[in-house]
């Protein structure tokens, strides 16, 4: 154990005299004592070589800038929660001790105390597992755990229907105002993700050509390749948009901005929810079920599905099919179609 600057770092020299280096994470020598203990019994107890031992601070520094240059805004922010959570319920030491047994014990966790319904405890473990097949991946776990095994939480699919009918929309349409109207007409007539809503600039709408363009920015950027695009308007989000710019506040960028002051994906989502379930308790809303109804209703109208592929931004046709959803009287409709060859007598 030695001193660099102000931090204690503990040491090792394998055979080929290779040094292999493990920040303490602090300045003070009593508890440099006590983690280098720790880590030292750790080894002795799992029969490890100390080079193959990765702190968990060091891994998520590392984590942290892995996903900023890797994934988009949203994902970012669902990563950050994901590892939030996991350190309510207990901050591992070792990137070791997250095992598939110490997520089924984060999910009883969060499930016990309320932290997440169904589907926020189903993102909370897709995140955690995604970050551990990584660090595996960047060999920096240097073993491959059973994360299969963790089996997402069933109760998510409860029934409910993952698109609005047109009588929810009218309904929905009725309580909402300004910049969530705006957000509610992006959602359900141009097929938007909820971080395309919510970091859309002013400088996107193109009044002449009725359209708005879904580009890279320095602090976002679209999900896919394929989700920069450019995407018609119609008449109602048009007016919504061009009322949210003139009350938008001069020096925002912003098309949404809530109360005057700029808003995360996250937090518009929020907002949006609180509003349909205080004024329509009935309906089940969700800022991203307008972007399922987009697509579902566009596929049920008969447009090609290649067609809402490509104004959803999905980088394969596959993706897209998991957003469409098809209503039980077209079921029956087609089993209509089907010719008779009942005998008549």
């Amino acid at each position: 154990m030695y001193l660099r600057g102000k931090i204690w770092y503990s040491d090792y020299y394998d055979e080929n005299g290779r040094r292999y280096r493990l920040s303490l994470h602090t300045e003070s020598e009593s508890i440099a004592r006590m983690r280098e203990a720790r880590l030292t019994n750790y080894i002795r107890i799992h029969r490890v070589e100390r080079k193959e031992i990765l702190l968990w601070a060091d891994f998520k520094r590392w984590y942290m800038r892995y996903i900023k240059t890797n994934m988009s805004v949203g994902t970012q922010y669902i990563h950050k929660l994901a590892i939030r959570r996991l350190e309510e319920y207990k901050a591992p030491y070792f990137l070791r001790e997250i095992t598939p047994e110490l997520f089924l014990a984060l999910i009883a966790f969060l499930q016990r105390n309320g932290k997440a319904g169904p589907a926020g405890r189903n993102r909370v473990l897709t995140a955690l597992k995604s970050m551990m097949n990584t660090a595996e991946d960047f060999g920096k776990i240097g073993i491959s755990q059973r994360w299969k095994l963790v089996k997402k939480d069933p109760s998510e699919s409860d029934g409910r229907i993952e698109w609005h009918t047109v009588e929810e929309l009218k309904a929905l349409r009725g309580i909402l105002e300004g910049d969530l109207l705006t957000a509610f007409y992006l959602g359900w007539e141009e097929g938007l993700r909820r971080g395309e809503i919510a970091y859309l600039q002013k400088t996107d709408y193109d009044p002449i050509n009725h359209t708005i363009s879904i580009q890279k920015r320095s602090n976002w950027k679209p999900k896919t390749k394929k989700s920069a695009r450019i995407v018609p308007l119609r008449p109602e989000s048009e007016k919504a948009i061009q009322a949210s710019i003139r009350n938008a506040p001069a020096d925002s960028p912003f098309v949404i901005n809530i109360d005057g002051k700029r808003e995360t994906a996250g937090y518009l989502s929020v907002d949006y929810i609180k509003k349909a379930q205080q004024e329509l308790p009935h309906i089940h809303c969700f800022l991203h079920k307008l972007r399922h109804t987009f697509g579902s209703l566009l596929v049920q109208a008969g447009q090609p599905i290649k067609v809402v592929s490509d104004l959803m931004g999905h980088s394969n046709i596959l993706q897209t099919e998991k957003y469409v959803h098809i209503p039980q009287k077209q079921f029956v409709a087609a089993l209509e179609s089907l010719p008779s060859i009942a005998h008549s007598k």
